[in-house]
């Protein structure tokens, strides 16, 4: 935070909702022979004027809005309104900060507050140390348009706090205390624990501690501990000393475990296959050799059938006996003598010659 041009705070960036509190969106048409809206980006840091003759001590970001306090304790919010992040009672997009009611005369903020925004919500302690939240809680139930104390850390010395995509992590007393909605175990909970939490809750393995400060991202979460008087159960703690090698050896060995396990659990498969394919083709050689002796049966039986039916396909036939015709079918053939044989020649030829009347 600096002073410039009698304003104390500057702004950069995308002005899509009015986040940078310039009093516009910088939104423009990018084509002429269409409509395609585009925003014009602040590149460098612009003084809001809106702020001229205050001066801003704390400031925190959210995804698309701001939050900001001033020396007197008053809360300004402005940007995107969505789930009522802003505290207006209402989701009307702020292109200028505007002032949130609730903090005001008796309720104002201590010097020593703590300010906190997130992807859908926005934080800060009043009065006595009393933690307020608004805007998108949880992903069920509705939402807070208005500023709300968190009763379930009422009395709590809340030193510090930060806010991710939908999870928030505070310091408080001896203790680190996390909750809402986590898929990578950004609540600290351990491998074995809950990821997500509706409620407040300690993170067991840092009770006792002394958190300094912390820090949100989206889908991780950092913690600074003092380590006055822990240092032995720090010591304890896994360290990330940023050499992978040791990692990279221990993943090492599982993968070399499992592709040994995965080959033997191929070979055994193969062998598996091997053993069925072999047996099916014992079976068509069993089938194959009934089906050659049935073969070879019926072709013995075949070669057993009387001649006069040839002696198979291919065979030569013999000539078969010429068979008598007409009706002297099975009757005996007549021989004739040499003389009959003359007579009927002789016959023949006289009757051979031409027929006609007798002549007178």
């Amino acid at each position: 935070l600096s002073s410039v041009e009698g304003s104390s705070i500057l702004t950069a960036g995308l002005p899509q909702y009015g986040q940078l509190g310039h009093g516009t969106d910088n939104e423009y048409n990018a084509k002429d022979s269409s409509v395609k809206l585009t925003y014009d980006p602040q590149p460098r840091p612009r003084a809001i004027a809106a702020f001229s003759g205050k001066t801003v001590v704390k400031v925190a970001c959210g995804t698309n809005h701001t939050v900001a306090v001033d020396s007197s304790g008053f809360v300004y919010t402005w940007g995107f309104g969505g789930y009522g992040r802003l505290g207006h009672r209402e989701q009307k997009d702020e292109w200028q900060p505007r002032l949130v009611e609730i903090f005001q005369k008796h309720n104002v903020l201590p010097p020593n507050a703590i300010v906190s925004a997130g992807s859908a919500s926005s934080a800060c302690t009043a009065g006595g140390g009393q933690l307020y939240m608004w805007g998108k809680m949880k992903n069920t139930g509705d939402d807070w348009m208005y500023p709300k104390p968190v009763m379930d850390l009422s009395g709590w010395n809340i030193r510090c706090m930060a806010s991710g995509n939908m999870h928030h992590v505070v310091g408080a007393d001896d203790s680190c205390i996390s909750w809402g909605v986590a898929q990578n175990g950004e609540l600290g909970y351990g491998p074995n624990g809950q990821k997500s939490s509706a409620n407040p809750k300690k993170v067991d393995i840092l009770d006792g501690m002394h958190v300094t400060s912390v820090g949100c991202g989206y889908g991780l979460s950092l913690i600074v501990v003092d380590r006055a008087n822990v240092g032995d159960r720090l010591d304890q703690l896994e360290i990330y000393d940023g050499d992978t090698s040791t990692e990279v050896e221990e993943e090492v060995q599982p993968t070399k475990k499992a592709s040994t396990s995965t080959n033997s659990r191929a070979n055994k498969r193969k062998k598996a296959k091997d053993d069925s394919e072999s047996e099916e083709d014992d079976d068509e050689d069993e089938s194959g050799d009934d089906e050659n002796g049935e073969i070879e049966e019926a072709k013995g039986r075949r070669g057993r059938k009387p001649s006069n039916r040839g002696r198979g396909r291919g065979a030569k036939k013999a000539a078969p006996e010429p068979k008598p015709s007409g009706r002297g079918r099975g009757r005996p053939k007549k021989t004739e003598s040499p003389a009959q044989k003359a007579g009927s020649s002789g016959g023949r030829g006289k009757r051979g010659g031409k027929r006609g009347r007798p002549r007178k």
